[in-house]
């Protein structure tokens, strides 16, 4: 009887972990339709918004990104309109396709051929092929790839396209840290990519712990030091 009570309480034990393990493996995808809207900024001056889409049926996946300009900022800002698409792999996102529409810098584009490793970049009226790195990834793409990383690592390097090179960057995790949005106090991880210390050219972005791993905030400077924000305003899995 000891036996039989025994043997029935393993078979509980490990009916619960199945259950468990299952829970967590759900829980490292995002869900299939994800929107997140972010206020974009330039010191106390309110750019316009950004609105991001990410849809995904667990084997393929479209990341649209668009940048809107607001007011005043509409003079000077270009409404952009990104495009990435791919397949979702066991080491994470894998891109087919990436494109960039801006009605002043005209089209930006990538298409990455696997087979061949071969990247073919389109900037205006430039056409170029080149070798296409293991594990690369375009600009829109990247900071959604830790939704569907199994674990973060402290360092890491990686190509990134933005349509006109391709480029490898090392990156860095800096840690956890609360930050600010509209949506009150979120739990993130610190990601920033290394620059020259000579350079005033500066890019990170956190990505929330309880809101499976998607990116919540991004802040950019530019080679003349000006420093531009996007934090989160809404998260919605509709």
């Amino acid at each position: 009887m000891r036996a039989n009570r025994n043997t029935l309480k393993l078979a509980c034990y490990l009916l619960i972990c199945i259950i468990l393990l299952g829970a967590s493996a759900a829980q490292a995808a995002p869900p299939e339709r994800v929107e997140i809207t972010f206020e974009i900024s330039f010191g106390q001056m309110k750019l316009g918004v950004g609105e991001e889409r990410l849809k995904h049926d667990g084997k393929q996946y479209q990341v649209y990104s668009d940048t809107v300009p607001k007011g005043i900022a509409a003079l000077f800002i270009d409404t952009i309109r990104r495009e990435s698409k791919g397949s979702i792999t066991e080491d994470g996102l894998r891109p087919v396709s990436f494109i960039e529409r801006g009605r002043k810098k005209g089209i930006r584009a990538a298409e990455f051929d696997w087979t061949n490793n071969r990247l073919q970049l389109t900037h205006g009226e430039s056409n170029q092929i080149v070798d296409l790195p293991k594990g690369s990834i375009d600009m829109v793409s990247l900071p959604y790839a830790f939704a569907f990383a199994g674990k973060i690592p402290d360092n890491f390097s990686i190509h990134v396209t933005d349509g006109r090179r391709i480029k490898e960057y090392q990156y860095r995790i800096i840690g956890r840290e609360r930050i600010k949005s509209a949506l009150g106090e979120i739990e993130t991880i610190h990601v920033q990519r290394r620059f020259d210390p000579s350079s005033k050219r500066s890019f990170e972005f956190w990505v929330a712990v309880e809101q499976h791993y998607l990116p919540v905030r991004m802040r950019y400077t530019d080679k003349k030091g000006r420093l531009f924000e996007s934090v989160v305003t809404s998260i919605r899995y509709p």
